[in-house]
């Protein structure tokens, strides 16, 4: 038998409202038992039920947001939206709850009254349509119900109880079952729930536009997913289409799985199938052959080591993507249509292995309890799933305890890719056998390894000291990560946020409310010192990637006392950038490592203007220095900057900026230090470096025929990679070169010359493997003369930018290029055409300033 849960939320609410509800859920077909947030127990007595009913109640997740029954109830929800395929259905109060704890914005009616309203229900199928519980007359207070259930003559209290009813019987109807749903876009993804079930393998049918983790770079250019019909036949058409196996057919497995897959012929030329396996997520790509042109096609696609562990996203477990739906671009349609599925295991269920136990205590290097980033492999690189104990991480808007790597060290597993936080200590039931334990925590200590063996029945413990590499903070610096997007709804999250961040050694992470044309997503609860918060030199910052568009890049805002939204000039950044650095934060541009979203046009409109503090040059392993040399070289002056964007790429702190803090940590300080002091960009490195034996200033005033002398020590965590080669560039051009041994840990570029006239330096490196490091500009000014721009170079730049400015000026947003096109595709081009004449203008500024550059 099943057994449920009423979670009822009130104080004062009439027991007889609870009871009436317990009536009409209970049916016979289930058990139900009443807990009570309010109870410290809670968390205990919630766990292991089939599904939830949340009731309404007097309180508010607004006015009542710290209170122990609201933290506890929010609490519950995210844990079991994390570890259970349980529903959880809300009324009323329980409502504002799941969207509260689940990154939605839950306020006051602005009218400061109540409302009632009407909602038409639509019945999912006969089976779960309950009958009126008293078909009879019957009376209730002053109100008599009729045989339609419908109320004769009511009161309020009376169309309370009948509108509760209604809402009960959709409660039920989620619990107890499922169908088809309408199709809606959530979240940052654009996530659909389709309520498509092909075959009784398949539990749940999603749709996303966007997937780096899937074993290939999945992203949809196409309109939403949609439901269609093909000679008699319901089929789905997408871009990218991810399914949940049910967990009675297969869940947690290793073995070979067949996927029978029938798609509609004329609409699909082929597919890039990606799902679960046992070590790393795997991606495999079909093409038709061009001569079938029936109307439909099967295709049996064999999947090895296949897990189903439900660790694709929203809990899925494979996955089917157009051709033309992955990154690089290419000329294919982008989408499926894909009309049947069906999945066959190859051989009869395996007998399970035999549990045993397996703790683990994470110590800092001076033997502190501490968090850190866990790997638990055998052999082959498989991971047993991680335990309750592990930390429930964001990912998008749901929770996880099971992440693939994105960039892997050389010290770390040969194939294990899925990995787990711990904050101090972890404890797990884990199949016996013999396992490699890895714990690493950020680039700045070695990565420790273990045998373990696991014996059935026999608890192993294992304690882990980490060791430092390096102690960057010790000298004055302090790291930060400038893009990452996880959402704050309250401050009740910030300690399990900053325990991620710990874990990965990240100074001060920079949580970015991204917005678009119609709002934002990743809401922060608030802005400024409100939403500051860290302690021991980890921290906590809201900032916000908007505005953000594919026409014209993404942007970034860091430490506003506001979340600012232009509205109805999106396509104008000006406001949001002066309004930001009014503030006493900083702006930027994003994905300028990638060269993608037409950053180069407004980083022609914007940097000329004076607009732009810093460029996000360093992501994804990728460093392009390209436009920082250009405008540096015009005479603008620009900081590199690094970010990790979390969680559509790698993990917090994988890209770092490095900022000469001048005392003690905190976010003012690394805020302060990165627009004023030294810094450094990197992932896996490490600079130490001084100009005339200086380690402090930014710019030098030197008389014409002085000596410069550059003497910079570049190290790499030997876990991590080795240094290939140290190079000092003037102008952007290099210098002096310093290659390193095909195993260098350590390397020093030394360097005295006399410069010709003002100038920029910086240092940059460059690993074996994935490592890079760029340093901030170091200005050089010559008997007083300030403009440091490359005269020799300045006419073409400037001649390019103007050409660039062109294309923009003639440029019109396309549909097709729009990452968030499934949220404003209906936006866009009327939003474009209202402030196109306002962006001409602010073309023809930009190009003025051009001409006198060239002038010159």
């Amino acid at each position: 038998m099943k057994k449920f849960a009423l979670i009822w939320c009130s104080d004062n609410m009439l027991l007889e409202y609870r009871d009436y509800m317990l009536g009409q859920l209970s049916d016979g077909t289930g058990q139900w038992d009443v807990l009570s947030p309010a109870d410290p127990n809670f968390a205990e007595q919630v766990k292991d039920y089939d599904g939830y009913v949340i009731s309404g109640s007097e309180k508010s997740v607004v006015d009542d947001l710290d209170a122990p029954l609201t933290q506890r109830l929010f609490a519950f929800i995210r844990d079991v939206r994390a570890t259970s395929a349980a529903p959880v259905v809300g009324i009323c109060f329980g409502a504002q709850a799941l969207a509260a704890a689940l990154d939605g914005r839950v306020g006051r009616n602005e009218s400061g009254q109540f409302r009632l309203g009407v909602e038409s229900l639509k019945w999912l199928s006969p089976s779960i349509t309950r009958p009126n519980p008293r078909p009879e007359k019957c009376r209730r207070g002053s109100a008599t119900v009729a045989k339609n259930g419908a109320p004769a003559r009511s009161t309020i209290r009376e169309r309370h109880m009948y509108v509760t009813r209604l809402i009960i019987h959709a409660a039920i109807a989620s619990l107890m079952a499922s169908g088809p749903a309408l199709a809606h876009s959530t979240g940052p993804l654009g996530k659909i729930e389709h309520g498509w079930k092909p075959s009784p393998e398949i539990k749940r049918t999603v749709s996303l536009n966007f997937d780096f983790h899937g074993g290939g770079n999945f992203i949809s250019w196409s309109p939403s997913a949609r439901m269609t019909q093909h000679e008699n036949r319901q089929c789905i058409t997408g871009a990218y289409l991810l399914f949940d196996v049910d967990d009675r057919f297969a869940f947690d497995i290793d073995e070979t799985i067949l996927v029978d897959l029938t798609f509609f012929r004329p609409e699909t030329d082929g597919f890039v199938f990606s799902y679960d396996q046992a070590v790393q997520p795997t991606a495999k790509k079909v093409r038709f052959d061009a001569n079938n042109k029936g109307s439909w096609h099967t295709e049996t696609v064999r999947l090895d080591r296949a897990r189903f562990a439900n660790r694709k996203y929203y809990g899925t477990d494979f996955a089917v993507g157009g051709l033309g739906s992955q990154l690089p671009r290419s000329n294919d349609g982008g989408e499926v249509t894909l009309c049947d599925v069906k999945v066959r295991r190859e051989a009869s269920k395996p007998q399970a292995p035999s549990p045993g136990k397996f703790a683990l205590q994470v110590l800092d290097e001076a033997g502190r309890p501490t968090a850190a980033r866990v790997g638990l492999y055998r052999s082959d690189g498989w991971a047993p799933l991680a335990g309750r104990s592990a930390l429930t991480v964001q990912r998008y808007t749901e929770y996880t305890r099971n992440l693939p790597m994105v960039s892997v060290p050389k010290g770390w597993s040969a194939n294990g890719r899925y990995v787990f936080f711990v904050d101090t200590n972890y404890a797990a039931d884990v199949p016996a056998g013999e396992y490699d334990l890895f714990v690493m925590k950020g680039p700045e200590y070695r990565i420790q390894k273990r045998k373990v063996r696991i014996a059935p029945g026999t608890p192993q413990s294992i304690q882990v000291k980490m060791e430092r590499w390096t102690d960057l903070p010790k000298q004055g610096w302090l790291s930060g990560d400038d893009h990452i997007h996880i959402g704050r709804s309250t401050p009740a999250e910030n300690d399990k946020i900053l325990a991620y961040m710990r874990a990965e050694d990240l100074g001060v992470a920079n949580l970015l409310e991204a917005g678009n044309l119609k709002g934002s997503q990743f809401k922060q609860y608030g802005f400024g010192k409100e939403g500051h918060y860290g302690n021991g030199g980890h921290f906590l910052v809201s900032g916000q990637e908007s505005p953000r568009t594919s026409h014209r890049g993404h942007s970034i805002g860091l430490n506003a006392k506001k979340f600012h939204w232009p509205e109805k000039d999106y396509f104008i950044y000006d406001a949001t950038s002066d309004m930001i650095r009014a503030d006493g934060g900083l702006w930027g541009y994003a994905h300028v490592a990638l060269d993608i979203f037409n950053v180069d046009y407004s980083l022609a409109l914007d940097v000329p203007r004076g607009k732009v503090d810093f460029v996000e040059m360093l992501q994804y392993g990728t460093m392009n220095t390209a436009y920082l040399y250009d405008f540096l070289n015009m005479g603008f002056k620009l900081l590199p900057s690094a970010g990790s964007d979390y969680p559509y790429i790698d993990f917090p702190g994988a890209e770092r900026v490095y900022v000469d803090v001048g005392g003690s940590p905190s976010p003012s300080a690394w805020f302060d230090g990165l627009r004023s002091r030294r810094s450094f960009i990197t992932n896996w490195l490490s600079a130490d470096y001084s100009v005339n034996g200086d380690k402090k200033a930014t710019e030098y005033h030197i008389r014409a025929g002085d000596e410069i002398t550059v003497d910079a020590v570049i190290r790499a965590n030997p876990d991590f990679d080795a240094i290939d080669r140290a190079e000092l560039v003037g102008h952007g051009e290099v210098l002096k070169l310093v290659s390193g041994t095909s195993h260098a840990s350590e390397l020093r570029l030394l360097h005295k010359f006399k410069p010709s006239g003002s100038m920029w330096l910086a240092v940059r490196a460059y690993g074996k493997g994935r490592a890079l490091l760029h340093t901030s500009p170091i200005y050089v000014y010559v008997d007083g003369n300030k403009d440091f721009s490359d005269r020799q170079k300045l006419a073409g730049l400037a001649d390019k930018y103007r050409k660039t400015l062109a294309e923009f000026r003639n440029s019109t947003p396309r549909l097709e290029d729009e990452a968030d096109r499934f949220a404003v595709g209906d936006l866009i081009l009327a939003r474009w055409n209202v402030v196109k004449p306002q962006l001409d203008k602010a073309i023809d500024d930009a190009i003025a300033i051009y001409d006198r550059l060239a002038a010159h």
